[in-house]
């Protein structure tokens, strides 16, 4: 699914009117009925709805949706704020349509908002590019103090979709939004979360060919393109044919990590795992997984040198920044010419020393967390300057990194970033990159290309992390536990 700016929405939406044809007020209720489809299924309970419009097309939007709601029994309130005569035809159709309404000028006739209702924003749309201000920033800011769910029709009032939160923003502050068509950009950064919260889209028919065509470097992985990647098995395969992979991890105090990595890499598909750790982990590996081999480095602590080979290598989870590590990670490199899965400790190396990132194989995958990825490239001001340089150090160096966290932001080497789906607040747990880039490089070991097993792997790892939520009952889960549960989301990934 394409994340579309505001602007690609609007020519969107005349595109359809012109060319299906269809008129712009039968547009706006097909779209009106697509949320309330929507709204109605996350809310079977009737309770009491007060919805506040603007006088643009999003107002229109609430009147019609107001008015669909009212058609099917629910108590509704519908309050219009601005100029009803400077209003857009399409919100003058609808406002005509509604049994009753009441004008809002100014703070002095805000309503009184019943506990436990709901309100539904529909002021302003995904156009605003001006800070809320006047009777409209005063009545958002009393919203937010109500003791009510809150709703936002396609986005929230005062919410930019595709610009940086200025200081001191005043914007609707959601408990849900109901978006039209795409996803807004604005709806995948975490400087965003209080005016979003839990979001969904809803198609409302614009023409697809169109949107087809539609340039974007942001996308949302939809399980349908997620579930083509998932590698094949031949009835006559073996394990050296599935997938051999070097994890090249571990210092004393951190075998875990390790550990985790390599048992994942299994979980995942890898039919042959060497564990290169230093001589204080063999124990701990060999004891703990049974199934891999282990080759033993000549450093008692940490490893010293990396082996040379031919297979897929993940390097990095509880490795180590000692200096013999550092020089190992510098030889390697000039020699290893795959791509590698590089994680953790092994993108604190290369974040001390930048010159080696010249000598890192092209399409290797990195798997930072943020404050990693800041060490990588620097501070940034916004989430989108964040996505910016994303975009940047992926395409500079011809590499696929995923930007760990909610909605993780996959990069490939050409700068286009994938959103992933699945994963919780659980996944927030030591040892979970570990399992990842386990999974990561499973996936590459069995013949995926770079970017495929990294969305693949991201994908999976949200999706296990899911199922053991679920499955414990429980909103924290340790990170052993989402390796537990990664044959029950490739179950439900290919049954889906």
């Amino acid at each position: 699914m394409k994340v579309l700016s505001s602007e690609q929405i609007r020519k969107a939406d005349q595109f359809t009117i012109k060319n299906e044809p269809i008129s712009s007020i039968d547009l706006m209720e097909r779209a009106s009925q697509a949320f309330v489809t929507k709204f109605l299924g996350l809310h079977p309970e009737k309770k009491s709805v007060y919805v506040f419009s603007g006088t643009g097309n999003n107002g229109g939007d609430g009147l019609a949706i107001a008015r669909m709601i009212i058609e099917r029994g629910w108590e509704v309130k519908v309050y219009v704020v601005g100029e009803e005569k400077k209003g857009s035809p399409d919100f003058k159709t609808n406002l005509y349509l509604l049994p009753s309404f009441e004008l809002i000028q100014d703070q002095h006739n805000f309503p009184a908002i019943a506990p436990d209702s709901i309100i539904l924003d529909g002021l302003f749309g995904s156009g605003l590019s001006r800070p809320l201000t006047g009777v409209y920033g005063d009545l958002v800011k009393f919203l937010n103090e109500q003791n009510a769910e809150r709703i936002a029709i396609d986005i929230s009032s005062g919410l930019y979709a595709d610009q940086p939160i200025p200081d001191e923003l005043v914007a609707f502050e959601s408990h849900y939004t109901i978006s039209f068509q795409s996803p807004k950009l604005a709806f995948f950064l975490p400087e965003s979360e209080k005016y979003v919260g839990q979001w969904r889209v809803v198609d409302i028919g614009l023409d697809k060919s169109f949107i087809e065509a539609q340039s974007s470097n942001y996308r949302l992985s939809e399980v349908n393109e997620i579930r083509d990647l998932m590698p094949a098995r031949s009835t006559f395969t073996h394990k050296n044919k599935v997938g051999r992979l070097l994890v090249v991890a571990g210092s004393i105090g951190k075998m875990g990590a390790a550990v985790l990595c390599a048992r994942a890499a299994f979980k995942a598909g890898a039919g042959l795992i060497n564990m290169h750790v230093p001589a204080c982990g063999i124990d701990i590996a060999q004891i703990s997984l049974p199934e891999a081999m282990v080759s033993v480095d000549g450093g008692q602590n940490f490893i010293e040198a990396i082996p040379e080979t031919n297979d897929i290598v993940a390097i990095g989870p509880g490795l180590g920044t000692n200096k013999e590590t550092v020089e190992a990670l510098r030889l390697f490199l000039r020699s290893h010419k795959k791509p590698v899965v590089f994680d953790a400790d092994a993108l604190n190396i290369l974040s001390e020393n930048k010159d080696f990132l010249k000598e890192i194989p092209e399409e290797s995958i990195f798997t930072p967390h943020p404050g990693e990825f800041k060490r990588l490239v620097g501070e940034w001001e916004n989430d989108f300057e964040k996505l910016e340089k994303l975009r940047e150090i992926c395409l500079v160096h011809k590499l696929n990194i995923v930007l760990k966290g909610a909605f993780s932001a996959v990069c490939n080497s050409g700068g286009k970033v994938y959103f992933n789906p699945t994963g919780n607040p659980g996944l927030a747990t030591a040892g979970s990159g570990d399992v990842l880039t386990g999974i990561v490089g499973a996936f590459l070991a069995q013949g995926l290309v770079p970017f495929d097993a990294l969305r693949l792997a991201v994908y999976l790892h949200g999706l296990a992390g899911d199922e053991a939520v679920r499955k414990l009952q429980t909103p924290w889960i340790q990170a052993s536990e989402i390796i537990d549960h990664i044959p029950t989301a490739v179950r439900s990934l290919l049954n889906d």
